[in-house]
């Protein structure tokens, strides 16, 4: 637009009408038009900068005479310049991902006092967001995970290994089971409520939760494609090897793995009562193959998952989530849900 309003000004055209052509105000064009009679140029000007060494020859205006340096810019685009100067330099951005990178448990407000003790220059915490953003970094809840030492590393790596080579119709054998424990209260935040604006301490709008969560149902739960066993809830105390052998294999186990066939495979977590010798003895005297397994594996298990989707399914109920309420969801769980997560062992492997 600039060279056009030079140009049409060369031609004789008035201020106003000029101003109409291209729908501005005349005095811009009066303004462009007296810039480029003093200095030759249209464009804006460039922060001032030392003259490069190289830079030898000047250049000229129309008429011939030597430019200033801050006139020498002859396009009609805009600085790359503009605005505020930023108070954090190339380095003190690479100096903050480097921080960021090394301990990522750090706040804007450490990493702010760590640039600040080492280049002596203070900078906010929205600042030194911006310059992580614009590297990559943001924050983020990190991922929960259980503590694992080198031994069960190696071991996860081994059972891997042993396992990643099955196809589904291999992983359909097994028998997934395991121990869970289920609140009474729903204390999941995905619960809701309709409310009005400023009623938020309104009994209606108020859900009683104990600060220690309630009690809660200690559960156990089989699943294998094609089927799942019922719910079974344990009563009173902790489980013991000889409750999980009198309530759990003799009774649940035994009866559905006869079921499932020759080539069916039992699947428990190493947790103590599973390992005791009283277990391994019955297994072994009921010819019950069991599955080697990893110790602090609970991703690897299908029914884990399994048991998020019921947990998400009694989180979206509007009343607290009883026994009757565990009971029906998990009748109502869709078996080809099921079917899938055991079908994605392959892949998780």
């Amino acid at each position: 637009m600039r060279t056009r309003a030079l140009s049409l000004h060369q031609q004789g055209w008035s201020w106003t009408k000029i101003a109409t052509e291209l729908g501005c105000h005349r005095t811009t064009v009066m303004r462009l038009v007296h810039k480029w009679q003093q200095t030759g140029c249209i464009g804006d000007l460039p922060h001032r900068r030392k003259p490069r060494p190289q830079q030898q020859q000047q250049q000229q205006s129309p008429c011939g005479q030597p430019l200033p340096a801050h006139n020498r810019d002859q396009n009609a685009s805009r600085r790359r310049e503009s605005g505020r100067r930023r108070i954090a330099t190339t380095a003190d951005n690479r100096y903050l991902l480097q921080c960021a990178s090394r301990r990522r448990t750090l706040t804007a407000r450490q990493l702010a006092s760590k640039l600040s003790a080492a280049a002596g220059r203070s900078i906010s915490c929205q600042t030194v967001s911006s310059r992580l953003h614009e590297g990559g970094l943001f924050a983020r809840r990190p991922v929960v995970c259980v503590p694992l030492s080198p031994a069960l590393v190696r071991a996860r790596l081994h059972w891997t290994h042993e396992h990643r080579s099955w196809t589904p119709e291999q992983w359909g054998h097994v028998f997934f089971t395991d121990e869970s424990r289920f609140n009474i209260q729903n204390d999941s935040q995905r619960a809701m409520i309709w409310r009005e604006p400023g009623t938020r301490y309104r009994e209606p709008n108020m859900v009683e939760r104990d600060h220690y969560r309630g009690g809660g149902l200690l559960i156990w739960a089989g699943i294998a494609t094609n089927g799942r066993t019922d719910i079974y809830v344990f009563t009173g105390g902790s489980v013991t090897a000889v409750r999980y052998h009198a309530e759990i294999l003799h009774p649940l186990v035994r009866p559905f793995i006869a079921a499932m066939g020759t080539d069916a495979i039992f699947m428990d977590d190493k947790a103590r009562p599973h390992r005791a010798p009283l277990v391994r003895s019955y297994l072994e005297s009921e010819t019950i193959p069991q599955m080697a397994w990893p110790a602090r594996s609970p991703d690897r298990n299908s029914i884990e998952h399994v048991r998020d989707m019921l947990g998400r399914r009694i989180a979206g109920r509007s009343v607290p989530p009883g026994l009757e309420a565990l009971l029906e969801e998990w009748a109502l769980l869709p078996q080809q849900a099921i079917n899938g997560t055991i079908a994605s062992m392959p892949r998780r492997c």
